[in-house]
C-alpha cells in the first residue's frame, strides 16, 4: 500500500511542477507569461554583466526578429507595423538667403554665392544597408548690369560644390544647371537689351560618404556670357536644403 501512495504522491508532484513551469518569472513570483521579468532586461555578451538597461526596458546587443527566426537587420519584422508618434529616421538641414550678391562679370570664374553653405556629419557609412544625401538647391539670378555688344547673351551655370574642408579649399562639383538672364538683339538700326531674373535648380544624391566626416556643400554661380562685356549678374533668394534619408 505504501509504495502506490508514494507513486501517486509522486505523479502529483510531477502534474503540479509541469503546470506551474509554463511561465518562468525573472524577479517575480507569480509570473503570468511565459517570460515575466520584474524590472529591465540585458541581452547579449557585450552588455550582459557591464552595462545596466534602462528602467522597465530592454537592450539588446544583436539582431532581433519578430515574425521571423533569422533577422537580417536590428529590428527584422515580418507583418504589420504600427507607430503612434514619431518615427526619426533622417536629418534635415537646409539654409535660406535673401540679400541680393552682385557676381561681377568674369567669363569662366567661379563664384560662391553667399549664404548658400549646410554642412552634415553622416553618423553611418556608405552602402545598400546604410545613408543616402539628398541636396537640392535653388537661386533667382536677374541680369543686374551687364552690357553687351549688339547680338550678346548673359548665360551662366549653377554648380552644386562639396568639400570636407568648411573653407573649400578643395572643391568637387556635383552637379550644375545652366540658365539665361540677359539677351540683346538687333533692333532696326540699332539694339534692344532685356535684363531678367532666371531661376536655377539643382538635386543630386551622394552616397559615396565616409562615416564621422563633414561634408559641407555650396553653390556657386560660372558666367558664361557671349559678347558680354561688363556688369554684373545679381543673385536674389537662394536655397540649399539636405535630407539625409538612412536606409
Amino acid at each position: 500500500m505504501k509504495p502506490f501512495i508514494t507513486i501517486l504522491s509522486l505523479l502529483f508532484l510531477l502534474t503540479f511542477f509541469s503546470s506551474q513551469a509554463q511561465n518562468v518569472g525573472i524577479g517575480q513570483a507569480t509570473p503570468v507569461s511565459k517570460l515575466d521579468v520584474y524590472g529591465g532586461m540585458t541581452v547579449g555578451t557585450a552588455y550582459s554583466g557591464t552595462t545596466t538597461a534602462p528602467a522597465n526596458g530592454a537592450i539588446i546587443q544583436g539582431n532581433t526578429g519578430i515574425g521571423t527566426s533569422a533577422p537580417a537587420h536590428r529590428l527584422h519584422v515580418v507583418g504589420d507595423v504600427r507607430i503612434e508618434g514619431d518615427f526619426v529616421n533622417q536629418d534635415l538641414i537646409g539654409i535660406h538667403v535673401s540679400a541680393v550678391q552682385n557676381i561681377p562679370f568674369t567669363n569662366g570664374v567661379i563664384n560662391p554665392i553667399t549664404g548658400t553653405v549646410v554642412s552634415i556629419t553622416p553618423q553611418v557609412g556608405n552602402g545598400v544597408n546604410h545613408s543616402g544625401v539628398l541636396i537640392t538647391g535653388f537661386a533667382r539670378v536677374f541680369g543686374g548690369t551687364l552690357s553687351g555688344g549688339s547680338s550678346s547673351m548673359g548665360g551662366y551655370f549653377m554648380i552644386l560644390q562639396r568639400s570636407t574642408d568648411p573653407g573649400f579649399a578643395t572643391v568637387t562639383n556635383l552637379t550644375y544647371t545652366s540658365g539665361t538672364c540677359y539677351i540683346k538683339t538687333p533692333n532696326g538700326a540699332g539694339s534692344a537689351a532685356i535684363g531678367f531674373g532666371d531661376g536655377g535648380h539643382v538635386s543630386y544624391v551622394d552616397n559615396s560618404l565616409t562615416q564621422g566626416t563633414t561634408y559641407y556643400y555650396r553653390l556657386a554661380l560660372y558666367p558664361n556670357g557671349v559678347a558680354i562685356t561688363s556688369g554684373t549678374y545679381d543673385v536674389y533668394e537662394r536655397d540649399l536644403a539636405i535630407v539625409q534619408l538612412k536606409r
